[in-house]
């Protein structure tokens, strides 16, 4: 008897925590009203945190300013459980707030107040609290489990009788897209009416309150940094983020050509300017014209440039010869300065027409060529300094400070915009502005969005350090432990949600594990094998959403970054694949070809899993024995297929012979790459074996031991002979030791060539010099992946540790 009393006072208090739970919604309570809200699982910290910054801490600044006045009280409270606070009438010196959160009995710690006073005051059914606490007044309501705290009367009798509170599908997108253990801040777009708008102006970014519907953005704050990243949600046709219908991110150029010493720029890209401006045509705008001036056709990206002497619209051009031929006539030269022509127009160009509500643009009065960018002003002095600027390669690609910035955010866009914020706090001084912010020399803040089909990534980074980014070398940021020994090396694996990488590894027991790159497994599902391929990242509906695909003994799978599989796939087979999957991606367009080797047979499939029609080349005349390779060398694709009686296949795309090759190849365990607009490997017998696009087979004495490992793309080659290392005729003596084959990555415009030795446990990375990067070897005990794998500005290296560990270096 006691026993069954026992259990059911457990399931009675378990019942009861559960009901707790579900009492407790805080999206359930927040203001109709609301302009802003915030969202944290632990405010405390988040506050230390905002203290901490010494941005936030010694900036003055009128919102700052009339939100603390109004929140002295949250030093007082107990505020130690998830906890959102809604805010509204921020244009105003008394902003009113809202705190919701769960009930606890210690919220109010009354015994340690000097000066309190509680009234109890009950309205209809309701009843509500007045609490003054050492001067702090508010008003409380408790309703269930929930606490809802308001400088707003009105906010309380709301809440209390679930009227007027927010009810927006669009925020529910965004409340399901924020990191609920990370402090999360929510913007109403369309009732921000804060002094925010008079600071974007003067830096001619259209502002925020038509951005969007609803933006929602993670918080990271350190002592000199502030990173915010998210999405923002969309459902009105005339907010900005509409005009980027069917419009593909471009890479920014701009710090090509912008000054060190500007004030701020705004920059976007567009893959089709007539679809751009065919959207701005689509929206309620009144007044824009039928057709634009020539020269935009040319464009894919568009900046406006603040400088201290005057603003700069510069177009990054496509083909620069063709946009030439568009100005030619359209004005005469005034000034030759410094070897480049300053043209003034025979009429002026109001750009602004042709970029309504997207740019604040000025006048064009003159304009200039600097390599493969048209730049106008109304000033010809602005002209002067970009074109003084780029001849003294004092412009921001020559900066470390917006270098490291860059790296911090993605390599497209479609809207960036970039501070230089002492500058910026200076004009804002110079116009007698009530704020003063304090920024550290150097210091730049960026707000990147990047356009998908129904949302936008937006990328915030405010940068105050005053030193400017040294490298320190490689150094461990992460260990991982898995449930099993790794039987193959981890790699990288890009998280479509967050823009940064995420990791697959496989385990000996055949489970696949995607983990996030702070160590948060994501799930693990078990195979039919061990994985026979790469695992390749693809976009099989060209969305940005990515797909895993790989082979393993029987198989082809494709799974989505949940873990599900893709429909039709896998694709089985009865007997093994002989060889692993490959993945042809002729014009990088996403338009995947999927090769599986049977033996002497190539299927070719496409994203669909269904065969490709019009691939002849399906048997062999021997056994396939290497992975069906695609190279592309200038602009032409081959596919090449080795045979076991040395026969090497050069195939066009269609499956038909491209280069015949006469010659009987003796082929070693080396791949084949593009080096050179040639096809290169290595035989068994120390030479180098090179393959012209017309076929003829040449051969090079390297000296070569059996077991040589080569590795090359179309500038590099290098291979391993034993312990010495080559890299581009550089030759390196290493240890004698049990090398991995050597690996070669281009990350970030950086060539670098990573190696194991699986002896000694040792990493090494070079660079395309030869020369060993700083902080290497370090430990590891595979091959490597390198990428820029979060949003700092450093690269990581994944690496195997101990049989079940996954490491992870920054350098």
């Amino acid at each position: 008897m006691k026993r069954f009393i026992l259990v059911l006072l457990i399931v009675t208090i378990s019942s009861c925590s559960k009901k707790t739970e579900l009492d407790f919604q805080i999206q359930d309570h927040i203001p109709e009203n609301s302009e802003v809200f915030l969202l944290s699982p632990d405010l405390e910290k988040f506050l230390r945190e905002v203290r901490g910054n010494k941005f936030l801490s010694q900036s003055k600044f009128a919102l700052k300013k009339n939100i603390t006045e109004q929140l002295e009280h949250l030093s007082i409270l107990n505020l130690k459980n998830e906890t959102g606070i809604s805010f509204s009438n921020l244009s105003t010196e008394t902003p009113i707030y809202t705190i919701i959160t769960i009930r606890d009995s210690s919220l109010i710690p009354l015994d340690s107040a000097r000066n309190k006073s509680i009234e109890t005051f009950k309205e209809g059914n309701l009843k509500y609290k007045r609490v003054n606490l050492n001067e702090n007044k508010f008003f409380l309501l408790e309703t269930g489990n929930t606490v809802i705290i308001s400088n707003s009367r009105q906010n309380i009798l709301n809440s209390g009788n679930q009227e007027k509170l927010l009810n927006s599908p669009t925020f529910n997108k965004a409340w399901n897209a924020s990191d609920r253990n990370k402090t999360s801040i929510f913007l109403n777009h369309a009732l921000i009416e804060t002094k925010l708008s008079d600071i974007f102006q003067p830096l001619k970014f259209p502002g925020i309150k038509s951005f969007a519907e609803w933006s929602v953005l993670d918080i990271d704050i350190s002592e000199s940094n502030i990173k915010l990243n998210g999405i923002s949600l969309n459902s009105n046709d005339d907010n900005i983020l509409n005009r980027f219908r069917k419009i593909d991110p471009q890479q920014s150029e701009i710090g090509k050509i912008c000054p060190g010493d500007f004030i701020s720029f705004y920059s976007v890209g567009f893959s089709d300017f007539d679809m751009l401006y065919k959207n701005a045509r689509n929206s309620k705008l009144d007044s824009i014209p039928s057709d634009y001036p020539g020269i935009l056709k040319h464009a894919r990206e568009s900046a406006s440039i603040v400088l201290t002497n005057g603003n700069i619209l510069a177009l990054n051009i496509n083909e620069m010869e063709s946009a030439k031929e568009t100005l030619a006539g359209l004005g005469i030269v005034s000034e030759d300065f410094r070897g480049s022509d300053i043209i003034e127009l025979n009429e002026d160009i109001n750009f602004q027409k042709f970029f309504p509500g997207l740019m604040t643009l000025e006048i064009a009065k003159f304009y200039t060529v600097l390599e493969n960018f048209v730049i106008y002003s109304s000033n010809p002095e602005a002209l002067k300094s970009m074109i003084t600027a780029f001849q003294n390669s004092d412009t921001l690609n020559n900066k470390q400070y917006f270098t490291d910035l860059m790296t911090s955010l993605s390599s497209e866009t479609s809207m960036l915009f970039v501070v230089n914020s002492s500058d910026f706090a200076k004009k804002l001084d110079n116009e007698e502005s009530t704020h003063e912010f304090k920024f550290n020399k150097n210091s730049l803040a960026a707000l990147q969005v990047i356009n998908e089909v129904d949302y936008a990534h937006l990328h915030v980074v405010l940068s105050n350090s005053e030193k400017v980014a040294q490298s320190n070398g490689a150094e461990q940021s992460s260990s991982i432990k898995i449930d099993s020994p790794i039987s193959k090396a981890p790699v990288f694996f890009k998280n479509h949600r967050t823009d940064q990488m995420d990791i697959a590894v496989q385990d000996e027991n055949n489970e696949l594990y995607l983990i996030s790159n702070k160590g948060n497994v994501f799930w693990k599902k078990s195979m039919d094998s061990q994985i026979t391929s790469p695992i390749y990242q693809v976009d099989l509906f060209k969305n940005g959403n990515q797909q895993m695909a790989f082979s393993t003994g029987y198989h082809m799978e494709v799974l989505d970054r949940t873990g599900k599989k893709v429909k039709g796939y896998p694709i089985k087979f009865n007997q093994p694949l002989t060889q692993p999957l490959s993945v042809f991606d002729y014009d990088n367009n996403r338009t995947y070809r999927f090769v599986l080797t049977q033996n002497k047979k190539v299927y070719m499939v496409g994203p669909k899993g269904n065969a490709i029609k019009g691939f002849s080349f399906e048997n062999a005349g021997s056994e396939i024995i290497k992975t069906p390779k695609h190279i592309r060398l200038g602009t032409k694709d081959y596919i090449l297929i080795a045979e076991e009686i040395g026969k090497l296949n050069i195939l066009s795309r269609q499956g038909t012979i491209r280069v015949p090759v006469s010659e009987k190849i003796d082929f070693s365990e080396n791949e084949w790459f593009g080096y050179q607009n040639s096809f290169v490997s290595t035989n068994p017998r120390q030479n180098l074996i090179k393959i012209s696009q017309n076929g003829t087979v040449s051969s090079t004495d390297l000296g070569l031991a059996e077991n040589n490992r080569i590795v090359a793309n179309r500038n590099n080659l290098v291979y391993l002979n034993e312990n010495e290392l080559s890299i581009n005729s550089k030759t390196i003596d290493l240890d004698f030791g049990l090398y991995t084959d050597p690996q070669l990555f281009t990350v970030r415009n950086r060539t670098l060539i990573a190696i194991t030795d699986t002896q000694t446990q040792k990493v090494y990375v070079f660079n395309d010099k030869a020369e060993l990067l700083e902080g290497f070897p370090v430990y590891g005990t595979s091959q490597v992946d390198i990428a820029n794998a979060d949003l700092d500005s450093k690269l990581e290296l994944l690496v195997k540790g101990e049989d079940n560990e996954i490491l992870l270096y920054e350098f």
